[in-house]
């Protein structure tokens, strides 16, 4: 492993001076005093060896280091992880060269540039250790090399929406660097200096790059992990400093973030809407996830509601066994930032849960759909529309109609522009009780106008997830290793021999459903039953008739769907038009959209209306 370290230079080494902080011990002051430099520096050695604060940060040992808490492969994570990931003393006196590169060098990298940052801090993390195994010209050159580099970066800008991986190296130099610096050599004056300038770049990152209740931009997914473990760090030296690592705001950021993580964690410890296994963590079969990571944040800032959704949902034990927490405790599962882009429709904490993630802070949308560990859907939610023959695309930017979660369902509606006139809107529903997920697509033209509109959404299915139509219907299965789902195509007739309305299909490891209509609006939904045990028994579905002052409407004004799997039966409802005071299978419906399930008595009970 090349570690980047630092050219000498006697200029480089005055930029410490006055050398000591007045809490230095004074005999150690003395020492150097003196002029006998051999002394000075045996003086020095002894005290960073017999010192017992400040406490040594624990990062740096161990098979599955701090310093390496979820750094993805593609980010050099094999020449990191050398000699079993393990940065001690001794390995890096070997590793380090008298005169090291310049530290400008690592400003100006590119591309490995992350890298080169991690292996900065891992050299100052080392610093009172690599004492022992340095002549005093080379450790005190070392010393000033990554002071100048802490320096200099805090004139670093990054454009953290669209450079993650530049967002990560930023923290690492201008955040970690310059408190580890402090932290670990207090008694050199100008390296004391460094706790304030790292207490501002911390507390500015963390307060700008999330949403006012510690979720971060979904554009910085691929680099959550990383930047939560630098925090995390952080936070760890920030709790043996009078002043801590950052601000107030910043530490409630920061609490509240512990308990994002969890909820954007699978049930296999993985991080959600990650399109491949390794874009983010590698896979729980390839390497262990980062538990330390886990346990070390509850430790810092976790409360009891974090406690208790962290014991329910991760794997292995995370929490302290100090910490009492119980059932009650348990937060809501389910979350929606509209600044972040991010949303999760969730049944529960428990590991046998339905979870469905969604990042809409671009264009396509990345779905994720868990049914315990059993994952379901997996990347980009792609669609396709056309217009009276001419291809359709996106004119804008996602945006949050309608968010709405207790404890019945969670319903979130999202809506973007179109060209040609048009407006997609999206619809996603998660029944509880029902284990139902409900997933629409509405085309909406603002012409008066009838409009030939054809429409195909495409969901990603997961790895290992296959597709089973039925032999005779319109609907099927898909079906994991454990745990399978059924899949209705609603606005679609339900027998195969009827070629009218449109398909579902798998095609190129996506479910695509196709429909088209000659109109003002259509309307594309799929209904995904997760009740394992339900699956085996038929299936059926029906269009229904929407009246309006004793009159039918069209299609392309209102529809509604009755579903049955088993005994269950279900109804949806949905305006396409202007909402008005409206009839269907006996049910009298004003708002824009509705849905719920018959009970036994055929009377409906609603899981959501939504007004116009």
């Amino acid at each position: 492993m090349a570690v980047a370290t630092i050219e000498p230079s006697t200029d480089r080494l005055e930029k410490l001076q006055p050398l000591w902080h007045r809490s230095t011990p004074r005999r150690l002051v003395e020492k150097h005093a003196n002029g006998n430099v051999a002394d000075g520096w045996t003086a020095w050695q002894k005290h960073l060896a017999r010192r017992k604060r400040p406490l040594p940060p624990p990062f740096l040992a161990g098979r599955e280091p701090a310093l390496l808490w979820g750094w993805p492969d593609g980010w050099g994570r094999a020449e990191l992880a050398a000699a079993n990931g393990s940065w001690n003393a001794e390995q890096l006196a070997e590793q380090i060269p008298p005169f090291p590169v310049s530290s400008s060098a690592c400003l100006r990298a590119s591309g490995t540039d992350v890298t080169l940052a991690l292996q900065c801090v891992a050299s100052a993390y080392a610093l009172p250790d690599l004492a022992e195994h340095f002549a005093a010209e080379s450790w005190w050159v070392l010393v000033a090399g990554l002071h100048d580099l802490a320096i200099d970066a805090q004139q670093m800008t990054v454009d953290w929406q669209n450079d993650p991986q530049g967002a990560v190296r930023q923290q690492l130099l201008v955040g970690e660097l310059p408190l580890v610096l402090g932290y670990l050599l207090p008694e050199v004056r100008a390296l004391r200096a460094l706790r304030r300038t790292a207490r501002t770049s911390l507390s500015e990152a963390i307060v700008e790059w999330t949403d006012g209740q510690g979720l971060l931009h979904a554009r910085l997914l691929p680099a959550f992990v990383p930047l939560w473990a630098c925090w995390t760090r952080a936070r760890w030296m920030g709790e043996r400093l009078k002043r801590g690592c950052w601000s107030r705001e910043a530490e409630v950021q920061y609490q509240w973030l512990v308990r994002h993580a969890i909820r954007l964690t699978d049930r296999d410890g993985r991080l959600v809407l990650s399109e491949s296994s390794e874009a983010i963590v590698p896979p729980p079969e390839k390497r262990g996830w980062p538990k330390g990571l886990y346990t070390t944040a509850l430790d810092l800032a976790g409360d009891r509601g974090d406690c208790a959704a962290a014991a329910a949902t991760l794997p292995g034990r995370v929490v302290l066994r100090e910490i009492n927490f119980d059932e009650d405790d348990l937060p809501d599962a389910s979350l929606n930032s509209e600044w972040a882009g991010l949303a999760v429709l969730a049944m529960d904490w428990s590991r046998s849960a339905v979870q469905l993630a969604l990042s809409y802070a671009d264009d396509p949308l990345v779905v994720d759909l868990a049914v315990g560990r059993e994952q379901f859907l997996n990347g980009r939610w792609t669609s396709r529309t056309t217009c009276d023959g001419e291809p359709v695309g996106v004119d804008g930017e996602w945006e949050e109609y309608c968010w709405q979660s207790d404890s019945t369902c969670d319903y979130l509606e999202l809506g973007v522009d179109l060209t040609h006139g048009l407006r997609l809107e999206r619809q996603l529903l998660l029944a509880r009780e029902d284990r139902v997920l409900y997933l629409a697509d509405v085309v909406l033209s603002t012409h008066d106008r009838p409009r030939q509109i054809a429409h195909t959404l495409e969901l990603p299915l997961a790895q290992q997830v296959a597709w089973q139509p039925a032999a005779e219907t319109r609907d099927g299965m898909l079906v994991a290793a454990k745990h399978r789902a059924a899949v209705l195509p609603l606005a679609l007739t339900e027998w195969r021999c009827d070629p009218r309305g449109g398909r579902l299909e798998e095609n190129d490891g996506k479910l695509a459903l196709t429909q088209q209509t000659t109109g003002r609006a259509l309307y594309c939904p799929l209904l995904f039953d997760l009740n394992r045990r339900r699956t085996k028994h038929e299936r059926t579905w029906r269009q229904l008739t929407v009246a309006e002052a004793l009159e039918v409407v069209p299609r392309d004004v209102a529809v509604g769907f009755r579903a049955q799997a088993g005994r269950d039966q279900w109804l949806f409802y949905r305006s396409l038009a202007p909402a008005g005071n409206r009839t269907l299978l006996g049910q009298n419906i004003a708002g824009e959209f509705c849905a719920g399930r018959f009970r036994s008595s055929s009377k409906l009970d609603e899981w959501i209306e939504i007004e116009a």
